[in-house]
Formats: C-alpha cells, sequence, structure tokens
C-alpha cells in the first residue's frame, strides 16, 4: 500500500521532472475523486467546513471573553462605589475631627 499519489506530467522531459507526489493515506486517497475540477470542488467544501468550525469556535471565545468583561466591568462598578462611599466616610471624619479641634481650642482658650 502506497501513501503517495503521483500525477505524471505531459510534454517533454521525463515524467519524474514533472510528477506530484502527495503524502496522503490511501483511505484518503481511496475517496478522492479523479477529475480535478471534483477535487476542487471538494478542497472548496472542506476550506468552508474548516472555515465555518473557526468561525463557530471563535464565535464562541468571544462571548465568553464578553461574559469575562462584564464581570471585570461588575467588579469595577462594585469597587468605585466603595470608593465613593469611603472617599464620603473620609471627609466627614475630617470635618468631625476639625470641629473636634475647634471646640478644644476654644474650651483652651476660655479656661486661659
Amino acid at each position: 500500500m502506497s501513501s503517495q499519489q503521483t500525477t505524471g506530467g505531459g510534454g517533454g522531459g521525463s515524467s519524474n521532472n514533472n510528477a506530484v507526489e502527495f503524502d496522503l493515506p490511501d483511505e484518503i486517497l481511496a475517496v478522492i475523486p479523479t477529475d480535478p475540477y471534483h477535487q476542487l470542488d471538494l478542497a472548496r467544501k472542506i476550506t468552508s467546513m474548516a472555515i465555518a468550525s473557526r468561525v463557530s469556535s471563535l464565535e464562541s471565545d468571544t462571548g465568553r471573553l464578553r461574559q469575562k468583561l462584564l464581570e471585570k466591568d461588575r467588579v469595577i462598578n462594585e469597587l468605585e462605589d466603595r470608593v465613593s462611599t469611603l472617599t464620603r466616610a473620609s471627609q466627614q471624619a475630617h470635618f468631625a475631627l476639625n470641629n473636634a479641634v475647634e471646640e478644644n481650642v476654644c474650651v483652651t482658650l476660655n479656661y486661659s
């Protein structure tokens, strides 16, 4: 059993110079049409199937990545809300501290 198909060329010279060898299993060679136009049609169909499979895989990856992006956006929004809440709390604490310091200064000046 040979795993190579040889196609001889026409014209001058030996047929070995124009021979094309394909390293394909015998099982594949047994089902490939002999007519070149049918071979091209089969190649087109196989290519279409490969492209469709790749597109489907990329669409699936895109959906998965979009979900990850949405989750990260959600986490970012939660963190921004926490930062805002902590900033307000810090400002309120700072304001309360300033009021306490001012009261202490007033009390200290009144007892002096």
